[in-house]
């Protein structure tokens, strides 16, 4: 890009004696050319960052006006990854200059970088006078959407777009600010103004951005054909142009031409594996169509790059499980489920070898979670409560831990099982999240929007709280509602431990009522104050002088089963 007069005079203006710049190089022999290579342009306040906790920790606490990042940083993440975490979390400004730096030039590093628009990207090896130039640059640039950016943050869209217009009138045609103006135009809904400055740009400053801007107000307007046809123009001229594949996508599903989306879809995916919301979105458009192989694909890809550095990575693991649902549920052969509850456990240990330590117990959660879900569409009540009590086993002191994407996955399945102890403490958990990521806020309005459901639930933690008053008291009265609240809820953890102890109490051996209570409640973890409650019937049903020996029996049949199941659980967590 030429520089013209007023940008040169911006340049010429740099004191670069007086920036801050951070180098983020796992090489500290890199790092260290660099280091040298920018004392010589003159810079004097330069640290270094040889992993990505320390570029995080340093960007909180230090403001810097450059970031030149390594692609490759370690097994853990990329550069990009650290850059869309750093923005996203407002540890950068937007005036900091962004330069990526890599010794791979592969077509995927190169359109993975710029899919997080830094200023520069420059390859390896790297001369002083590249990178004085590129640093040049990106603080003109970075100076120049300054002032917009504020204003956008602090004042709204419409003060942002007149900042940009007076921009443009004073550098005249700059393609990074005219293609921000026509993203904001779009954002704020004024797609007349936007088609009005992209005829402008046509004639007197063509660029690929102004032609994937034309062919989105085409859509808009209504001409889909037409949108999808300057797409596919775009792509013959700019065949790397890979958010003309994302429209391209997306248009195409909309006209119907499904496979074709699907198609570019992937191929989006195949030049960015490392952008998620691209596998998602294979996924999805697969899932529309039944094609489960190409889900199981998506899954997988997903897995190996999963963006690990937050809780994102847990996020986007949930919404390509409720993708794989829709696929998994329509399939008519019991063989061909187990073929997918098989690849969907082979995407789980993908994403579990890329874990940090402190993630994989969330993961491994999250497997149980999703199983106790597909179980309990299955018509499989007991397993889904076995999978769901082991996956929620190392939280039960805890559940306030949980991230919010499991709270909202694990509340409808609890709610189908009558869980309301467990419930409860979610509701109380989620009373004190400010903010939820898209997935859990559809599953948390699923259940608000079932007021039957709710109800339901409200009437059951009623009950279930008067039985237990009555259960010393009044024994048969007790046993009554316990037995309703039973009906439809045949496995609720409660109602069958308070079932068991009002037998008890009544001296009433009911061979078949005994036996579906101790399944309800056996062979799974349960809340400490539950497990104490079932280890106390359990001891009273085997020793009691009143139990009958066929009682005695199955209590302690079922006691071992449960002692069993525990210590594997045990050793396996360990």
């Amino acid at each position: 890009m030429s520089l013209s007069s007023n940008e040169q005079q911006e340049n010429a203006d740099i004191n670069f004696s007086k920036l801050r710049l951070l180098i983020v190089d796992d090489q500290r022999s890199a790092a260290l050319m660099l280091y040298g290579m920018l004392q010589k342009i003159g810079l004097k306040d330069i640290d270094i960052a040889l992993s990505y906790q320390d570029a995080i920790e340093r960007s909180k606490i230090k403001h810097y006006d450059f970031l030149l990042v390594d692609y490759h940083l370690d097994n853990t993440l990329n550069g990009f990854e650290l850059l869309c975490l750093l923005r996203r979390r407002k540890y950068i400004s937007a005036s900091c200059g962004v330069i990526m730096i890599s010794g791979d030039s592969s077509t995927e590093v190169i359109l993975t970088s710029m899919a997080v628009e830094p200023d520069s990207f420059i390859t390896k090896p790297v001369t002083t006078s590249i990178l004085e130039k590129k640093l040049s640059e990106s603080r003109t640039a970075g100076l120049q959407r300054e002032p917009i950016y504020n204003a956008l943050n602090y004042q709204g869209i419409q003060p942002a777009i007149e900042l940009c217009k007076k921009r443009l009138i004073k550098l005249g045609h700059e393609h990074r600010i005219e293609g921000l103006l026509l993203d904001l135009l779009i954002e704020n809904g004024d797609w007349a103004q936007a088609e009005k400055f992209v005829k402008i740009l046509k004639k007197e400053n063509p660029t690929h951005k102004v032609s994937l801007i034309e062919a989105r107000i085409a859509h808009h307007n209504g001409k889909t054909n037409e949108a999808i046809a300057m797409l596919e123009q775009l792509l013959q001229r700019s065949p790397l142009n890979i958010d003309a594949y994302d429209y391209l996508a997306v248009f195409l599903d909309q006209n119907k031409q499904h496979y074709d989306a699907l198609a570019a879809a992937e191929t989006a995916l195949q030049f960015t594996p490392s952008i998620s919301h691209r596998a998602l979105k294979v996924a999805q458009l697969a899932a529309n169509i039944d094609k489960s192989d190409n889900v199981i694909t998506a899954g997988k890809t997903l897995a190996a790059r999963l963006p690990i550095i937050d809780i994102t990575w847990l996020i986007r693991f949930a919404e390509f499980t409720a993708i794989f649902e829709q696929v998994y549920f329509i399939q008519s052969y019991p063989s061909r489920r187990r073929k997918l509850r098989h690849e969907l456990r082979a995407i789980h240990q993908r994403a579990h070898s890329r874990l940090l330590p402190h993630q994989k117990p969330f993961l491994d959660s999250f497997g149980h979670i999703t199983m106790a879900r597909l179980y309990l569409a299955e018509d499989q009540p007991l397993k889904a409560k076995r999978r769901l009590m082991l996956g929620l086993s190392p939280y039960f002191a805890e559940i306030n831990k949980l991230p919010s994407v499991l709270l909202a996955d694990l509340l409808p399945t609890l709610i189908c099982l009558g869980e309301t102890k467990i419930i409860g403490e979610i509701n109380r958990a989620l009373q004190f999240r400010d903010s939820f990521d898209g997935h859990s806020q559809n599953r948390l309005d699923e259940v608000k929007q079932n007021e039957a459901m709710i109800q339901s639930v409200r009437n059951l933690e009623t009950t279930l709280g008067h039985s237990y008053t009555l259960l010393n008291e009044a024994p048969q009265d007790a046993l009554t509602l316990y037995e309703q609240v039973l009906i439809d809820y045949p496995y609720c953890t409660e109602a069958n431990l308070g079932r068991l102890q009002c037998l008890i109490q009544l001296h009433i051996f009911d061979h078949n009522l005994t036996r579906l209570s101790l399944q309800a409640i056996s062979s799974m973890p349960l809340p400490e104050d539950l497990a104490q409650w079932r280890d106390q019937l359990f001891s009273a049903m085997a020793t009691s002088k009143t139990s009958s020996p066929q009682q005695a029996k199955m209590a302690r049949l079922y006691q071992r089963k449960t002692t069993r199941y525990l210590q594997i659980g045990n050793n396996q967590a360990a």
